[in-house]
């Protein structure tokens, strides 16, 4: 029987690397539930995530119909963090990314394209997300319905594939891909 690969983290300070994998293993398990509740979100706008019923909601006065707008933004909110930890946590067990690194969503993305864990094509995608994301936390007054309304569909198709190419690499020990 072939013994589990071990993260490169593990060798230098396995204490470290425990805790990440700890880290990694709570944001996995917990990704599934809060992607079914955004996907249910989005339903709430038709079955096609109809951008124009979003649209009446978002710019409502009605609190029941902000509330289902909020319910997809929050959704995108929580959803983009666990997916930027686990980039971070995981370019930390492989050595790509030090302990007490500034946090930088951007840098890592693109360190998870550079290592072969997604595409290029993905990253890029993801970035489009990211940059949505900042302007709703800093710039929240000048989104847009059609901004959350890409944001939550970019989450949404490249989650479930992000979340795959993850599990592989975690699989791997958090070793280059290929």
């Amino acid at each position: 029987m072939t013994p589990a690969p071990v993260a490169p983290l593990e060798a230098s300070d396995p204490q470290r690397a425990q805790t990440l994998k700890r880290k990694v293993l709570d944001r996995i398990t917990d990704v599934r539930r809060h992607l079914n509740a955004l996907q249910a979100a989005m339903a709430g706008f038709g079955e096609d995530f109809d951008l124009d019923v979003f649209q009446v909601e978002f710019d409502s006065d009605e609190p029941e119909e902000l509330n289902r707008v909020k319910a997809v933004e929050r959704g995108v909110d929580q959803l983009y963090n666990y997916m930027v930890e686990l980039a971070a946590f995981g370019l930390e067990l492989a050595g790509e990314r030090r302990r007490f690194d500034e946090t930088n969503a951007r840098r890592d993305l693109d360190a998870l394209a550079r290592v072969g864990v997604i595409s290029r094509e993905r990253a890029a995608r993801l970035q489009r997300l990211r940059e949505y994301r900042r302007l709703f936390v800093h710039e929240y007054a000048s989104a847009t319905a059609a901004q959350v309304h890409e944001a939550a569909r970019i989450l949404a198709d490249e989650l479930p594939p992000f979340y795959r190419a993850y599990g592989e690499w975690v699989r791997a020990g958090f070793s280059a891909p290929g």
